[in-house]
C-alpha cells in the first residue's frame, strides 16, 4: 500500500517526488529558483539580461540620434528647398532683366539705325545744299567773268575787237546759233558736235575772222582744260577759222596748268574774285 505524503507547511521542507515538485519548491523559494538557475543556465546566459538591457540602451540612443538626424537632415531639406526657391525667384528675376536688356539693346539698335538714317539724310541735305551753294557761287561767278570776258579776251588772247556771241548766263544772242546751223547744214559738223559747242561757258569773235572759246571755274582742272580744247577745235571745223581755247578761274592744279601748255589752251587766273 502506498502512502501519500502529508502536505508540508510552506516554512518547512517540501519533499519532491515529481518535476511538478521541483517547480513549486522554486515557486515557493526564491533561493532554490536562483540556485536552479546557476546551476541550469551557463554565465553567457545569466548576462543576457544585462546585456539586453544595455542593448535596449544603446537602441534607445540610436533612435535617439536618428530622430536628431532625421531633423537636422528635414531642417537641411527645409534650407535647402528655400534656397532653391530663392535661386529660381533670382534666376526669373535674372531672366526677367535679361529681356529688359535685350529689349532695351533692340531700342538702341532701333534708334542707331534711325539716327544712322538721319545722318545719311543730313549728310545728304548738306551735299546738296552745298552742291546748289557750289553751284549758286559757280553761276554768280560766271556771270562776273562774262562781264569782263571782252577785256579778258583782249588781255590774254590780243583779241582786237572781241564781242560775245554766246554766253551760258545770257543765251539771248543768236550768233552762234546761226554759225552753227549753217555749220551743221553745210556737213562740216554734226548736230551732236553743234550741241558741244554750245555748252561752252562763253564764245567771243576776235574782231579779226577768228573766235575765242572759253571754260569758266572756279578752281580749274584737267576736264576743263580738255573740255576747252574739244570745243575750241569743233567751232574752228565749224567756222572754218582759228578758235582760240582759254580757261578762266580764281586757281589752277599745277598738272591742270601743264596740260593747258601741252594743249595750247590759255589760263587766265582771277586772283580777285
Amino acid at each position: 500500500m502506498t502512502t501519500t505524503p502529508a502536505a508540508a507547511s510552506p516554512s518547512a521542507a517540501t519533499p519532491i517526488y515529481t518535476f511538478a515538485d521541483i517547480l513549486a519548491a522554486m515557486e515557493h523559494n526564491p533561493e532554490l529558483r536562483s540556485a536552479m538557475r546557476q546551476h541550469i543556465l551557463d554565465l553567457e546566459f545569466q548576462q543576457l539580461p544585462a546585456e539586453m538591457q544595455e542593448l535596449r540602451q544603446i537602441v534607445a540612443e540610436l533612435r535617439q540620434t536618428l530622430h536628431e538626424f532625421i531633423a537636422a537632415a528635414n531642417a537641411r531639406f527645409d534650407r535647402l528647398e528655400a534656397g532653391q526657391a530663392e535661386l529660381r525667384e533670382g534666376q526669373a528675376q535674372h531672366t526677367a532683366r535679361l529681356e529688359r536688356l535685350e529689349a532695351g539693346q533692340a531700342e538702341l539698335r532701333s534708334g542707331q539705325e534711325e539716327l544712322r538714317s538721319d545722318v545719311a539724310e543730313l549728310k545728304a541735305g548738306q551735299r546738296t545744299m552745298q552742291g546748289n551753294i557750289a553751284r549758286m557761287i559757280g553761276k554768280e561767278y560766271e556771270r562776273t567773268v562774262t562781264r569782263q570776258a571782252i577785256a579778258l579776251a583782249g588781255d590774254f588772247l590780243g583779241a582786237p575787237d572781241p564781242q560775245i556771241i554766246w554766253a551760258q548766263t545770257n543765251q539771248d544772242n543768236t550768233e552762234l546759233y546761226r554759225l552753227l546751223r549753217a555749220a551743221v547744214k553745210a556737213g562740216r559738223i554734226s548736230a551732236n558736235e553743234s550741241s558741244m559747242i554750245r555748252g561752252a561757258d562763253i564764245v567771243l569773235s576776235d574782231g579779226a575772222g577768228g573766235y575765242c572759246l572759253a571754260e569758266v571755274s572756279i578752281t580749274l582742272d584737267d576736264s576743263d582744260i580738255t573740255r576747252a580744247r574739244r570745243r575750241a577745235d569743233l567751232l574752228a571745223q565749224a567756222v572754218a577759222a582759228q578758235a582760240q581755247a582759254f580757261v578762266i578761274g580764281t586757281q589752277i592744279l599745277d598738272t591742270s596748268r601743264d596740260l593747258a601748255a601741252a594743249q595750247r589752251v590759255t589760263v587766265c587766273i582771277q586772283e580777285d574774285q
